[in-house]
Parts: structure tokens; sequence; C-alpha cells
């Protein structure tokens, strides 16, 4: 399919591009990212297989290994790719042998942390220009010497030409996000008088040697590309846009970059590390204006990467001349086969990102493997593809939320007869609620997909129906599946007392509401995002609101890329937030909390009090079927066997869609694969080709 006009709308985004002779079918970008999949920096056969997958699916250029580190002290996580490490190279080599059999070009990002790396594993002390402490990290690092500063500036050639070496198509360094070469530029990280400091030419120094030692190390035809900031946003760094822009047409005049990548964001506060990955409280495209205004100071062709999440934003990003190559990144963790879909005009069946951070990126920056919320195959490969049923039978899924939808809609692809039986009158469950949350403007996107997938694939959809085993039965399915979801519930606590008691889920559906004046208490013991949501959610109403929660710090348990934007919110809306309060039995009708540490009791005075993560699974339907029919097929999925999270759910719909009709146990506990192994894969244990 690649470079083929597409039809439609997409002509801008399907025009090929040429650089330093190699052809980009598309514009369609794959940016770096850290899947956290490699044990000890060795490449695993999951993370050369998830690259090619994205090739196989029509991108243009698939970027690799975010924070490969290129020196063996680049302060670098212990998963992150060692490119300075001969022991890649049989990994490197099937991976580029991949993504070139689908047509693709690959390139691999390279840089060194500074002092915005880890020494807690490692024993190695971080190193950077001065003796400054990364603000997040807050460890103080050995101050480089020059013959080291030197041996760094070799060790980027030596990636280069190891990459070279080894069929890859091109290397992107990267300062971006607070690594070493920012560190350098910075004048408030950068405090040295020696050649390598002071003014702008001597903190350009290190970058400048980087650039000039690569473009000798490679041939003409190896592209080099530099990722940068096009605005740190805060005041923390001593850098700002214009200082940015500087930055970046001193690196162009070196001749050597083919393009640039240009986001938003510095890794030196949790606010401006946030930034650099934005999740769903950040707007769209956020960073297409940085990307314009260097572009117009540029001779080469520029990358912009920052919440482009589907075609149209795309299309639009090109036609306007922000920039000429979009990072369609989450789009493509989403669904591999958007650039193809988009060819083929199917544009409707591609499974939209939902830019929520709770599966990427957000895993990554808490040190867990990546999956998507929507897409279970990226951390279980073996769920990317389901055969067609050898044997087709009548399936009835019960629940319309995330896990019954992708149940069903898995169901129907396989061949299967599906009946989709949900009590009320819309689909969705608790993520149709969530959705209603002002700041989650992307979360029910998945849900609308799933449903107008269910009805291009001629699902009998039933709304307004109670199941129960009597009506289930008595449409004579060959298989169930059960996923009837979890029931919110109000704590015991809540008994007896005399201000209205309601639970996040009345609220988020309009069942009650937040007056003028109202003084609201929320109580959260899960910690993640739904306390924070509901008090902004009462703030804004006019409430005046506390949030109060067992643990350490409200929204604890929040992954460092939304957790920032969501304190910022709290704050803005004068939300009182009370961690470590212990919910007790209620006296005199008022809620009694006792702080964990002094053990001082409190009565709450409030008007309303919403009360967060109080579920109970509804798993009595699958109890009633095995009784009145043993040996029918029956499966269970999603919150029914477990409250937990949208992932988890989208996860085993896929897995109980797929086994229906397998000689798999029915129990999801059983039946469910395990992830790929996390650990490096041995040597010569890597297979070459489509995934």
């Amino acid at each position: 399919m690649g470079g083929v006009a597409a039809p439609g709308p997409y002509t801008r985004l399907f025009e090929p591009l040429s650089i330093r002779g190699h052809r980009l079918r598309n514009r369609i970008v794959s940016s770096a990212h850290n899947p956290n999949w490699d044990a000890d920096g060795v490449i695993s056969e999951k993370h050369v297989r998830y690259h090619v997958r994205k090739a196989r699916g029509g991108a243009g250029l698939v970027m690799t290994f975010g924070s490969a580190s290129v020196h063996r002290e680049a302060g670098a996580f212990p998963d992150s790719i060692r490119l300075w490490d001969p022991n890649s190279e049989p990994a490197l080599r099937a991976l580029a042998r991949g993504v070139h059999d689908h047509g693709a070009v690959v390139m691999s990002q390279a840089s060194h942390l500074g002092h915005r790396g880890n020494s807690l594993i490692s024993g190695r002390p971080l190193q950077a220009p001065s003796e400054v402490p990364q603000p997040v990290r807050r460890e103080i690092p050995h101050v480089l010497k020059v013959r080291e500063i030197r041996d760094i500036v070799s060790s980027f050639a030596d990636a280069a030409r190891r990459l070279e070496r080894c069929g890859w198509d091109g290397i992107e360094i990267t300062s971006f996000g607070g690594h070493l070469i920012e560190q350098f530029w910075s004048p408030r990280v950068n405090l040295r008088d020696d050649a390598y400091g002071g003014d702008f030419e001597g903190r350009m120094r290190f970058s400048v040697e980087v650039l000039e030692e690569v473009g000798e190390a490679v041939s003409d035809g190896f592209i080099v590309a530099f990722r940068l900031t096009g605005d740190p946003l805060y005041d923390v760094i001593g850098l700002d846009a214009a200082d940015m822009r500087r930055i970046a047409e001193r690196l162009d005049a070196i001749g050597r970059i083919d393009f640039f990548n240009i986001s938003g964001g510095t890794g030196n506060t949790l606010e401006s590390q946030a930034a650099t990955v934005p999740g769903d409280m950040f707007p769209r495209g956020l960073y297409l204006p940085l990307a314009r205004a260097v572009r117009e100071r540029l001779k080469v062709p520029v990358l912009s990467a920052g919440r482009i999440l589907d075609l149209d934003q795309a299309e639009a990003a090109l036609e306007a001349g922000d920039c000429d190559l979009v990072a369609m990144t989450r789009a493509i963790i989403a669904d591999p086969d958007l650039p193809n879909k988009a060819l083929a005009g199917q544009t409707a069946t591609i499974r939209p990102c939902i830019a929520i951070n709770e599966g990427c990126i957000g895993r990554d920056y808490q040190g867990l493997p990546m999956l998507c919320s929507v897409n279970p195959a990226v951390a279980w490969p073996e769920l990317d593809d389901y055969p067609k049923a050898e044997k087709r039978g009548k399936v009835v899924v019960v629940g319309g939320g995330p896990a019954g939808l992708e149940a069903a809609r898995v169901a129907a692809e396989r061949g299967h007869s599906v009946v989709l039986m949900e009590r009320s009158q819309r689909l969705g469950g608790q993520v149709a609620a969530a959705a209603q949350a002002p700041e989650r403007p992307h979360l029910g996107r998945h849900v609308a997909w799933l449903e107008r997938e269910l009805v291009r694939l001629g699902v009998d959809i039933r709304r307004g129906v109670e199941a129960s085993a009597e009506t289930v039965l008595g449409l004579e399915p060959s298989a169930v599946v059960v996923a009837t979801g979890a029931e919110n519930r109000l704590p015991p606590e809540a008994a007896g007392i005399h201000p209205r008691c309601i639970t996040d889920l009345d609220l988020l559906e309009g069942h009650e509401r937040v007056e003028p004046g109202q003084k609201v208490f929320v109580y959260d013991p899960e910690g993640l995002n739904r306390g924070g949501s509901i008090a902004n959610l009462a703030a804004e109403a006019g409430g005046t609101v506390e949030l109060a929660t067992p643990l350490l710090a409200v929204c604890q348990d929040l992954d460092p890329t939304q957790q920032p934007a969501m304190m910022r919110r709290l704050a803005r809306n004068r939300v009182i937030t009370s961690p470590n309060q212990l919910l007790q039995p209620p006296e005199g009708g008022r809620v009694v909390l006792r702080h964990a540490w002094s053990d001082a009791e409190r009565a709450v005075e409030a008007d309303l009090l919403v009360f967060i993560g109080y579920r109970h699974a509804l798993s009595g339907l699958e109890d009633e079927l095995q009784a009145a029919r043993p040996g029918l097929e029956v499966r269970m999925a999603g919150d029914c066997l477990a409250p937990r999270r949208l992932h988890d759910a989208v996860t085993e719909g896929m897995r109980a869609g797929k086994a229906i009709g397998s000689e798999a146990p029915p129990s999801p506990l059983r039946s469910g694969a395990k992830p790929a192994v996390q650990g490096g894969a041995g040597k010569g244990s890597i297979q070459a080709g489509p995934s």
C-alpha cells in the first residue's frame, strides 16, 4: 500500500517524502518511547515485534527506543535500550529487517540522561555539566570532566555507527525532556566556566560536537534527526521559546540535521515533565504552533509531536504548514493499522485513541510495562489475531460495558451470531458515565467506536433488557459471556448519616446534582482519577468542596503524566485536600474522620457526601446459568469478575470473544494467556520478519 495516493481527504498525509534518499511512503510517524519490556537494556523479542507490527500497519517512519543510552554511564534506567552494548546487535538487525520488509523507514532515538537518570539500581553516579540536582530526582550528580565529555561525544558517534552497521536508516539525537544536551544549554544547570559553559556558544559546544562527530561517523545516506522542546513552558531552566528557536537555528547551521522533532515542556519539574507527554487535560495538537515557529526558521523538515490523535487533525496540520511530518504515536498504539485503513477508505473502523495515558505513557513513568487501555494486543500480542470460528454458534453477551462490547465485537468478527443484552438504554457502562467529566473529552470515543463496530457486524443489540438465566437460556445460546459489571455502593459507614449520601456515579449520570453554595464532601479511598474528577466537577458547579482520602495524598496513584494537571485544577477550584483521613462509624448522623497518624477525630459538616470506589461485582448470573444448564460454555469478563481498570475489562472481553468455542477453560483466571516475559531475549532468539 505504500506510496499510493490516499482516497478522500488525506492527500497531504499520504504524500511521500524523501529524506537522505529514503522514501517515506507517508507523513505518519511513530515517535520514540519506552515500553519497559526489556531487562538489562537488551531488546526483547516482544519489543521487536511491537515495532514491526506498526510497519505492517502502514506507518511511514517507525522511531524506536525512547531514551536509548549511548554510554555505559548514561544514567539510563535498567530497561533503557543499550545502544553501546554489542549484545544488542542481533535484535537491532532483526528489527531493521522486519520494519523494512513492510516498507517503512526505521530510526532509533539516542541519548544520555545526565542528571535526569537514576543511580538507585545501577549504583553509578549520575553525570551532569554541574553539581545541580534535577528537581524531580533530587540526586546530586558527578560533574563531568572535559575528557568524560569527549568520551560521551564519541559514544553518540559509536551508537550511530552501530545502527547503520545493523541496517538502520537513521538516528534521532535528543535533548527533549531535560536530557544531558538540554542540561548543557541551560544557564541554570550549566554553571561551568570552561569551554563547555558560559556564553551561548560555550553552552552549545557539547551538542555541536555531538552532531559533527555523528555526521562524520556515518555515510551520506544515514538520516540524522534532532528532537528538542519548542518551549519549556515553565521558567525552570532559564530558556524560553525564543531561546529554543535560536538553538534550533544554530544546530540547523551545522548542515547535518535532516529533520527536527518539536514538542513542548521539559523534565525539570513534575508539571513540566507531564507536559512532555500531555494527557487528556491538555488541548489537542498543543505543540503545533511551536513546530510552525521553528519550521519557519529552518531549511529542513519539521516533525510535530503532541496530541495529534486522528487523521483529520493530522491532515489539517500538514495543510496549514505547521509541520512536514506528524507523530501519531498513541493513535498507532491504539490501532497500528490506522495508516492502512485510511488508505483503504476504512476510516470508520479505526480504533480511536482516547488519550488518557493510563495504559501507555503513564505506566512508563511509573516503571510499569506498557499496555493500551483500548488495544489489549499491545501487551498481549497473541490477541492481535482472532481466526474465524471453526464451528459458528449463537453467543449471548450480557452487559454493554467495555468488556461486553469487546467480547461481542470479537465474537462477531469470528463469525458467531451475537446477541448483546444491556439493562440500560445506554451502552458503555461506567466508562460512559466517567466520560461526562469535562476534563476527559476523549474517554467516550472508544465506546462509540465499539457501538459502531457492533452495528457494522450485525450484532443484535437489545437495550433496556434485564437479563436472567431464564431470558438468556430462552435464546438457546451455544455460549454466554457474562459482563454484568459492578454496582457502585455506599460504604457501611454511610449508614445512619443524615446529610444526603451518594456515589460518584449518581453525579456523573445526572441522578444527583450539586447546587451553588452547597458544602460537598468527597471521600476517595481509590486514589486514582475519579476522586479528583468528582471534586472538580462539584467545585465547578458552585460547591465548596473537601476531598479526603485515607492515602498519603489525594489522587496518590494517578500516574505522573496526569497528576500535576489534576492537582493544578483542584488548587484552582479551591478544593480542600485532606489526606490520611480514615472513615469512622458515624456519630449523631455525621461523618467522622480519624487522622491516620495523630488519631485525632473530627466530624464533617456537609450538605452532600460523595463516596468513590465502593464497588460490588455483579457475578450472580454466572452461578444461575451454571446451575440451570450445566456444561453450557459461560465466560466472565470485566468488573463482574473483580472491579478494576478499563484496560482489564477490554482485555478480558477480547479474550472471552476469542476463546468462545475453544478448549480453553471458561474461567478468565485460568484461560487468559500471560504476557510475554518482560526480560530481554537471549542472543539469537530474535526472529526477523512480520509479527
